[in-house]
């Protein structure tokens, strides 16, 4: 791997970077420590890793950066913290032109990622949105074509759902189920959760149809199934027991063609989802108060390499933001399906709600309260009101940053 630009053996001895990352990322804290190591031997900097819980990392910043600290040099952002972090943060335009880093090949929604009021603040590296896996098998004897509404989803998962097979499966726990309203009620409309101004859009007959959607598709599932998280429900499809399941393609899309892990081997295809998934984009920054400035700014330009991304991407799992790696023929060898994975990527949208200093308050409410809708304990339209309510009493609790758009961002 090449040596990142501006930056020669030697020139950062005895300089210790401190890079902040998710905490529980096993696959991404060794990929790091795989370039760290690299990154010693070329430049004599040592990287130290440390974690924090991902729901800690936003306030971890903050609280740095505020407390004049310094104590993280490079840091990995959820791209959904932007509003309330990325003031924080050195801007890079300048160094990425004296560098001459090329920047297109981040497309589509990842070009947007770390470059809020197009100023870069940071090098996107990570992201993916929901894919929708389906027997090829069962539709082509059964004569049918590929949904791409949620309405043809649902009668062909009606049709296919017999003969020991489940006309479909995924993820019920309350968490998942967020993630699956936002498609169903987004559509091929790409309607907006919020309006600028922050007020919920879904408490309308658009939400109801959603619930009701979801209803219907969930009633084709195996009994159980809003116990099954991501592992559970992964399984049933690997098993060759449900005809289509909409998941987070790195949890599923290794296994696929493992004839050790799969019964389906050959006999399934990707497409994107009836309705948009939620992107889950990261990027690394480096803090306006690292005293290592240069420093981080030669171990990012390696670890967001192109060879870099290959790496982290075949070896440890982390999915790339760079197209050219995403449809790396290599990348295609281990992840059949990757060019699903960026189509879809590119027809979903950010969620301008994590914006929220208490966001997370709403989201796992409403997680609850869907699952209630959806195993028939309230109804439909109880459902999306009070979701609607949980979010205004969350709202007025805490507006989140002045003058915000609270409106969901999409790439196309």
């Amino acid at each position: 791997m090449a040596l990142s630009q501006g930056a020669h053996a030697g020139e950062f001895d005895g300089v210790v970077i401190t890079h902040l990352t998710q905490g529980g990322a096993a696959d991404r804290i060794a990929g790091y420590k795989a370039l760290a190591e690299e990154f010693k031997a070329r430049t004599g900097a040592t990287i130290q890793i440390v974690e924090q819980p991902w729901e800690q990392m936003q306030t971890a910043i903050i609280n740095d950066a505020i407390g004049g600290t310094g104590s993280y040099d490079v840091i990995d952002v959820d791209s959904g913290w932007d509003a309330n972090v990325a003031a924080y943060f050195e801007t890079l335009d300048g160094r990425i032109a004296a560098a001459g880093v090329d920047m297109s090949d981040y497309q589509g929604l990842n070009a947007l990622i770390g470059a809020a009021n197009n100023v870069r603040h940071g090098i996107p590296f990570t992201g993916r949105s929901m894919v929708m896996f389906y027997r090829t098998d069962l539709l082509e004897a059964a004569g049918l074509a590929v949904p791409t509404t949620w309405e043809e989803l649902n009668a062909a998962a009606a049709a296919l759902n017999k003969d020991g097979v489940y006309g479909y499966v995924g993820a019920g726990v309350s968490v998942q189920l967020m993630k699956m309203f936002f498609g169903a009620y987004m559509g091929n409309e790409k309607r907006v959760l919020f309006t600028p101004e922050g007020k919920p859009t879904f408490n309308s007959p658009e939400g109801v149809r959603a619930l009701d959607r979801l209803k219907e598709l969930f009633s084709y599932a195996p009994r159980g199934v809003f116990g099954m998280d991501i592992p559970e429900a992964d399984q049933v499809f690997l098993n060759g027991e449900a005809a289509f399941t909409i998941e987070w393609p790195d949890y599923i899309q290794p296994s696929l063609n493992d004839p050790e892990r799969s019964k389906v081997v050959g006999k399934w295809a990707a497409t994107v989802p009836p309705g948009p998934g939620n992107a889950g984009p990261w990027y690394w920054a480096i803090s306006g108060g690292s005293k290592n400035k240069d420093a981080s700014w030669a171990w990012l330009q390696l670890i967001s390499s192109p060879e870099a991304s290959k790496s982290l991407m075949i070896d440890h799992g982390i999915y790339s933001t760079r197209n050219s790696v995403l449809l790396d023929k290599d990348v295609e060898a281990k992840f059949p399906g990757m060019q699903a994975v960026v189509d879809s990527y590119k027809a979903s949208f950010y969620p301008s709600f994590i914006a929220s200093p208490t966001f997370l308050d709403w989201f796992l409410g409403s997680a609850d309260i869907f699952s209630a809708a959806l195993n028939g304990s309230i109804t439909s339209a109880e459902g999306v009101q009070q979701s609607a309510d949980l979010w205004n009493k969350v709202f007025d609790a805490s507006k989140g940053p002045q003058g915000y758009n609270w409106s969901d961002v999409f790439a196309e």
